[in-house]
């Protein structure tokens, strides 16, 4: 009889130890892979291409769906970033261009992505790797209302230098904001991530139509 009281009771104890660990652990670590999977494919989102921003804003959108669903979403606000992702390709048409020094440069692959309240614009020039991304905020208009701008060239990235080295000091102008055009000036000089090399930017256009 003590036998049997001995494995009943260690058999309860190990019913118990399996029960209270997966119940207090797994959920933990359910909601844990959800949310990476969310911020992975977030970042394959926001460094999206136009040949792979549907595919991109779709993957993200999925994973906040599953997390929501897996883990709720009390705040709202992973609902809020799903009901705000359009993962429709827009048809863009208009200018987007820029001189640097006595050079042009137009950008003729033009996509207009928002996010919440920001507005993001790229472009690229067919069969080169220059490529150009700055956000506005949703209807703002006037001065220095273009924000993270960068400019890709020879593989390396040139941002606003702040302040101007040369006198181009950076400073932008947007005129119309709407719900289906963007349109503005821009200038200023830009430098590379390791200060080296400075590009002077000259009569920037954004002129599109989304």
């Amino acid at each position: 009889m003590r036998t049997i009281k001995l494995i009943s009771g260690i058999a309860f104890f190990m019913i118990l130890s399996l029960g209270c660990s997966s119940s207090d652990s797994s959920p933990a670590a359910d909601c844990d892979s959800l949310a990476n999977a969310t911020d992975a494919a977030q970042l394959a989102y926001d460094n999206a291409t136009a040949a792979n921003l549907v595919e991109k804003c779709t993957a993200y959108k999925t994973a906040l769906q599953n997390e929501i669903n897996g883990c709720g979403d009390a705040s709202g606000i992973l609902q809020n970033i799903v009901d705000g992702l359009d993962c429709t390709l827009p048809t863009t048409t208009g200018t987007l261009s820029i001189n640097l020094g006595s050079a042009p440069l137009a950008f003729d692959v033009i996509t207009v992505t928002t996010t919440g309240t920001t507005r993001h614009v790229h472009g690229e020039k067919s069969n080169t790797t220059y490529e150009i991304d700055f956000d506005v905020e949703v209807g703002q208009t006037g001065a220095n209302k273009i924000n993270n701008f960068e400019l890709r060239l020879f593989s390396q990235i040139y941002r606003p230098l702040i302040p101007a080295a040369f006198g181009n000091d950076w400073a932008s102008n947007i005129t119309v904001n709407s719900s289906a055009s963007v349109v503005g000036t821009f200038h200023g000089e830009l430098v590379n991530e390791g200060d080296i090399s400075v590009q002077d930017l000259l009569n920037g256009v954004v002129n599109i139509n989304f």
